[in-house]
């Protein structure tokens, strides 16, 4: 067995020993691993620790079997937990509120088994990336790094090639295709651009199973570091950000006819979907924001909408996606999921991005990012004129943006911490909501 397929044995096995004592011991020794290894291992392939899955999986057993008729001592003595009290704790720090307020708020399914064949990470060995590049004329022995997020940790599925080069895969030859298309159409129109290079058999990727691998060109500086962003001079960093936007965005409205992207309706995603999730979920976690919200929102954003100008985005414009070198962006990253939408999602986001680092990574991260929000639209607004629409709907935008993200993260508890950093941004936007109007 791989690695993968020896991960979900194990998952496979606490899924059915949930009401059973489980050890790290018992299950490394279920696939012949030392328990160091196994739990790092455990750990890069699900995306949290072997402990805090075994929890998460259990209260979310529990709560079900509370919603079909079991008493709550009852199914937390089922699921290991000694006390009522053990329970109630573990059960808040989860998910935020007690079991009584998440089944009001909530519509319990029975939990779904975790495949970890399209939720899991992949893993590969220097000797496994070396045996891929052979599929590409590129010297073979060129060293093989890591490529960094924008939370400093290594991506499990790029990785840098010499110093020309990135090996990249992924599971969407779709959203790789217009990745493709979109980083050649920069390359014709003079920008530098992260297009594939040709396989031996003059292919743009090759594919194995069920994952695509491609061999890019490096784009010429790194992102910037939060401190780098949130250090010296904010707003003449957030205005490269919004000038390289903007510049962006003129070559993919020259493309906007012969590149085919998705085409999507931002108001209706936030309407039919996350704005009610946001709802719920806010409630739960105890930062319910005012009904005024919501009812602002639906009343002004729909006219707004309808007069905001669309063509193909970025659409993950995230700092972490965006190059810079000598103090210059040098270009951006990953269009995999690109589409059409309103082209002001894209500065937005961009500021969301940067945002975020303000919550528990940037000191004094809240009052400094006004100054790098107001450069990112300044600096789009200066080489792409904004409408005076799309200056109303700046906050409206933002805030779907966060409900979007809101949403989206409560599905994946590998990322409690973000989703908990993205509800923290909301609330906070809202409360200083006065900042747009000087924009």
């Amino acid at each position: 067995m791989d690695t993968l397929q020896l991960m979900q044995k194990c998952v496979d096995y606490i899924e059915k020993n949930l009401t059973s004592e489980l050890s790290i011991r018992e299950l490394a020794d279920l696939i012949g691993f030392s328990q160091y290894h196994f739990c790092h291992v455990f750990g890069n392939t699900v995306g949290m620790p072997v402990a805090a899955f075994i929890t998460k999986r259990r209260l979310l057993a529990a709560v079900y079997d509370i919603q079909s008729g079991a008493r709550v001592t009852d199914a937390a003595l089922a699921y290991g937990f000694d006390t009522h009290a053990g329970f109630y704790k573990a059960f808040k720090r989860e998910f935020g509120c007690s079991p009584t307020k998440y089944l009001k708020v909530n519509k319990v399914r029975k939990p779904r088994p975790v495949n970890l064949v399209t939720e899991g990470k992949i893993m590969l060995t220097q000797t496994q990336i070396r045996q891929l590049l052979t599929n590409w004329p590129i010297d073979e022995k060129l060293e093989i790094g890591p490529v960094y997020l924008g939370n400093a940790k290594p991506s499990n599925e790029a990785w840098t090639i010499g110093t020309e080069f990135v090996l990249k895969t992924g599971k969407n030859p779709a959203g790789l295709k217009t990745h493709i298309a979109i980083s050649r159409a920069l390359a014709e129109s003079g920008m530098e651009a992260a297009y594939p290079i040709a396989t031996r058999s003059g292919e743009d990727f090759i594919t194995i199973d069920d994952r695509y691998y491609v061999l890019t060109h490096k784009i010429k500086g790194s992102p910037l570091t939060p401190e780098e962003r949130y250090g010296g001079d904010r707003f003449k960093t957030g205005w490269e950000y919004g000038k390289a936007i903007s510049k962006l965005h003129k070559i993919l409205e020259k493309y906007d006819d012969s590149i085919e992207v998705n085409d999507n309706n931002l108001l209706d995603t936030v309407l039919s979907w996350a704005l009610p999730e946001t709802k719920r979920i806010m409630e739960q976690w105890n930062l319910a924001l005012p009904d005024e919200f919501y009812t602002e929102y639906e009343l002004v954003f729909p006219d707004l909408y309808r007069r905001l100008p669309r063509h193909i985005i970025h659409r993950d414009p995230n700092p972490s996606n965006i190059i810079f070198a000598d103090g210059k962006v040098t270009g951006s990253v990953d269009f995999v999921i690109s589409e059409r939408n309103v082209r002001l999602f894209d500065p937005c986001y961009c500021g969301t991005g940067v945002l975020s680092e303000a919550v528990g990574i940037v000191h004094d991260g809240f009052e400094k990012w006004p100054e790098i929000f107001s450069g990112i639209i300044s600096g789009y607004d200066r080489n792409s004129k904004l409408t005076p629409a799309e200056k109303q709907a700046i906050p409206y935008v933002i805030y779907s943006i966060q409900m979007i993200s809101i949403a989206w993260l409560e599905a994946y508890p590998q990322y409690k911490d973000i989703a908990v950093r993205n509800r923290t941004m909301l609330l906070w936007l809202w409360k200083n909501r006065d900042l747009f109007a000087e924009l």
